[in-house]
C-alpha cells in the first residue's frame, strides 16, 4: 500500500512539475513578447523627466500647446465601460499621473476636485493606469466626487499616443493640461520630477483668465 501511494505521489509531482514548467514557459514567452513590444516604443521628444532622480523615457511626441489630443477610449467605471472622454464638447482639465494612491497624486487629486467644485462648467479628469476598482476605492475613501477618474490600464494608448507613457515603469508621467471644446491644448505642464507637484494654482488661474473669460 505504501509503495502504491509513493508511486501515485511521484506521479503527481512529475505532472505538477510538468505543468509548472509549461506555465513558466508561457509566462516567459509573454514577458519576452512584452519586452520586444517595449523595445519598439521610442522617445520622439526632448523631455527631460526624472523619477526618483533617475532619467526616464517618455514614449512618443511631446504634447504642446496648440496640439489636438488624440482621442483614445478609456475605462470609466468598475463595470469596465469604455468612453472617449474627449467627445464631450466642453473645456476639460486633464491630469495624468503614475497612480492616484500615492502621496503627491492624492494631494493633487484633492486640489483638482476642489477646483472642479468651483468651475462647474468644466470637465475635470484624472488619468492613470490604476484599475477602475482601485480608482473607485480611492475616490470613495477621499470624498472625490467632482473630478472623474478614468483608466488607461487596458490599452495604455492614451499615454502612448499623447506622449505621457513612461517606458521603464509602464505608468503615466505627471502632467496637467487644459483643453478647449475642440480638444486643442491651451495649457500644459509636464512635471520634471515625478515626486514633485504640478502647479495647480497656476493652471486654474490660466483656466479662469484665458479660457473661461476669453
Amino acid at each position: 500500500m505504501k509503495r502504491i501511494l509513493t508511486v501515485i505521489l511521484a506521479g503527481i509531482v512529475i505532472v505538477s512539475c510538468g505543468k509548472t514548467k509549461q506555465n513558466e514557459q508561457k509566462m516567459s514567452g509573454t514577458n519576452e513578447q512584452y519586452t520586444q513590444y517595449l523595445d519598439t516604443l521610442k522617445s520622439e521628444n526632448e523631455l527631460k523627466i526624472t523619477m526618483g532622480g533617475k532619467p526616464i523615457t517618455i514614449v512618443g511626441k511631446e504634447t504642446k500647446t496648440g496640439d489636438k489630443l488624440k482621442e483614445i477610449p478609456l475605462v470609466i467605471s468598475p463595470k469596465l465601460e469604455e468612453k472617449n472622454i474627449l467627445e464631450d464638447k466642453a473645456v476639460k482639465v486633464i491630469y495624468t499621473a503614475p497612480s492616484l494612491d500615492t502621496k503627491v497624486c492624492s494631494i493633487q487629486t484633492k486640489m483638482l476636485n476642489t477646483a472642479a467644485e468651483k468651475f462647474t462648467d468644466v470637465k475635470f479628469y484624472s488619468v492613470t493606469v490604476d484599475t477602475p476598482f482601485a480608482q473607485e476605492r480611492f475616490c470613495s475613501s477621499n470624498g472625490i466626487n467632482s473630478l472623474k477618474p478614468v483608466s488607461d490600464y487596458k490599452y495604455h494608448q492614451f499615454g502612448i499616443q499623447n506622449g505621457f507613457f513612461i517606458k521603464e515603469a509602464g505608468l503615466l508621467t505627471r502632467a496637467l493640461m487644459i483643453v478647449d471644446e475642440n480638444n486643442i491644448v491651451k495649457y500644459i505642464e509636464y512635471v520634471k520630477e515625478e515626486g514633485d507637484e504640478a502647479d495647480v494654482q497656476k493652471a486654474m488661474k490660466f483656466l479662469e483668465e484665458k479660457v473661461i473669460k476669453k
